[in-house]
C-alpha cells in the first residue's frame, strides 16, 4: 500500500475508535442515570442531569408532593433538551390544574377561591407548551378543560373592529339555498 493510503486509513480508524469510545462513555452515563432513577435516589438542587431531575419530579408528583415536583420541573427547564422542557412545562401545568381541582372539590370555601390563581397558572403553562409545540394535543385539550373551569373575561375586545354596516348576507344564511351537500 502507498504511504498516503496507509495514513488515511490510520486517521479513519483513529476517528472510528474515538467515536466508539464516546458512544461507550454515553452508554455508561445512561446506565448510571437509569440505575439512579430505578433506585429513587433523591436529587440535590444543583443536579445538572435533566433526565434524572425529570424522573425525580415525576416521582414526587406521583407521591403527591406538589411543591417539590414543581420545583424540580422548573429546575430542569433552562438547560434541558427541547422535548424535555416541553414535557416539564406540560407536567407543571397539569400539577397546577390537579391542585386547583382538588381545592375546588374540598368543603372549604376559602380553598375553592384559592383555586383560581392555580387555574390561571395552568392556562399559562398550557399556552407556553402550545407556543413551543402547536401540535401538542394533550395541552390543547387540557387548556380547554381549564378554560371551562375558569373562563376568560367576557368583556368585549376594545381593539376589535365594529361589524360592517349594510353587509350582504352569506349564501349559507339565505333561505331556500343549498350548498349542494347531501
Amino acid at each position: 500500500m502507498k504511504p498516503r493510503v496507509r495514513r488515511l486509513l490510520g486517521v479513519a480508524l483513529a476517528g472510528l475508535a474515538i467515536a466508539a469510545g464516546y458512544d461507550a462513555f454515553r452508554i455508561a452515563q445512561a446506565r448510571e442515570q437509569n440505575a439512579l432513577i430505578a433506585a429513587n435516589v433523591p436529587v440535590s438542587p444543583e443536579e445538572r442531569r435533566p433526565y434524572l431531575v425529570f424522573a425525580s419530579a415525576a416521582r414526587a408528583a406521583e407521591d403527591g408532593d406538589y411543591l417539590r415536583a414543581l420545583t424540580l420541573y422548573r429546575q430542569i427547564q433552562p438547560d434541558a433538551p427541547a422535548h424535555l422542557r416541553i414535557a416539564a412545562r406540560f407536567n407543571s401545568a397539569n400539577l397546577h390544574f390537579r391542585e386547583a381541582v382538588r381545592m375546588r372539590e374540598s368543603d372549604n370555601p376559602a380553598a375553592a377561591a384559592q383555586s383560581l390563581p392555580l387555574l390561571e397558572l395552568a392556562k399559562v403553562g398550557y399556552r407556553e407548551v402550545l407556543r413551543d409545540n402547536p401540535a401538542h394535543w394533550d395541552a390543547r385539550y387540557n387548556l380547554e378543560r381549564t378554560l371551562r373551569l375558569a373562563p376568560e373575561g367576557d368583556q368585549p375586545d376594545d381593539d376589535a373592529a365594529p361589524p360592517p354596516l349594510n353587509n350582504e348576507r352569506a349564501a349559507t344564511t339565505m333561505k331556500g339555498f343549498t350548498m349542494g351537500l347531501p
